[in-house]
């Protein structure tokens, strides 16, 4: 998908605090919103008419609000871990070993796996920030890369079981605005921050972006099919809410 410009921009007061709401306007069947540090982001699709974007925008608007208030929320993304080398990072039941090496070489930042070692190799001068970010993008992308195969299976298990429908494509990426997307075209983008999550509440990310495409807003169809497909989705909504902000790389 390709970056949306802003739409439009307003402000939302929740209780004494007031949000920064950005409203974009996308190539996509789905609405989705997000609570970012700078404000609450809307998604709308393209192919609503006016008047179901507005819906949808309110709809949205409401969630955020009750969202916030129910959370007490002052948004702030969790601190990332700080890998040291002789760490250890647990994660979808296996235990990965942090391996770190330094090199004088500049842009010379790389990772690989092997046996469930993670070894980085990072370029010496960077700043601390710099350094983080390193560390981070590498340990998440080998961790992404290495279960993507198992996530895909189990999508394509949960569509031929649930709803039959065509994937172009399944991709797992480091994303932090949300769980999951599912484009247009039929690909699906599903948060390789998900994989810390236990498998009951992964099932129902999968679902919510199997179910896009068929329904493709969160209409009262949509959340028909979730529940058939996972009744006790609430559940899973409950844990992601509530730890989601601990699911970081």
């Amino acid at each position: 998908m390709s970056k949306s410009a802003i739409q439009k921009q307003y402000a939302l007061v929740v209780g004494e605090k007031s949000f920064a709401v950005f409203v974009y306007l996308e190539n996509r069947y789905d609405c989705r919103a997000s609570i970012g540090q700078k404000g609450i982001h809307i998604r709308l699709s393209k192919y609503m008419s006016e008047h179901e974007r507005f819906d949808q925008e309110m709809e949205l608007l409401d969630w955020a609000k009750k969202y916030i208030a129910r959370n007490g929320y002052t948004h702030q993304h969790a601190r990332n871990r700080q890998y040291r080398d002789g760490d250890t990072l647990k994660i979808m039941g296996r235990e990965f070993l942090i391996r770190i090496n330094y090199v004088p070489d500049k842009n010379a930042s790389n990772g690989h796996m092997k046996q469930d070692v993670i070894h980085l190799q990072l370029s010496e001068g960077m700043s601390p920030k710099q350094e983080q970010k390193h560390k981070t993008y590498l340990v998440s992308r080998l961790i992404g890369n290495l279960f993507q195969p198992q996530i895909a299976q189990r999508v394509q298990l949960l569509n031929d079981f649930h709803f039959k429908r065509p994937i172009k494509k399944l991709r797992l990426r480091d994303n932090v605005s949300n769980w999951g997307s599912c484009a247009a075209d039929g690909s699906i983008n599903i948060s390789v921050r998900l994989l810390f999550a236990p498998p009951e509440v992964i099932d129902y990310v999968l679902i919510h972006e199997l179910a896009h495409l068929i329904e493709h807003n969160h209409s009262d169809r949509f959340w028909a099919l979730v529940e058939k497909a996972m009744p006790g989705y609430r559940l899973a909504e409950d844990w992601l809410n509530k730890n989601g902000e601990r699911c970081v790389f």
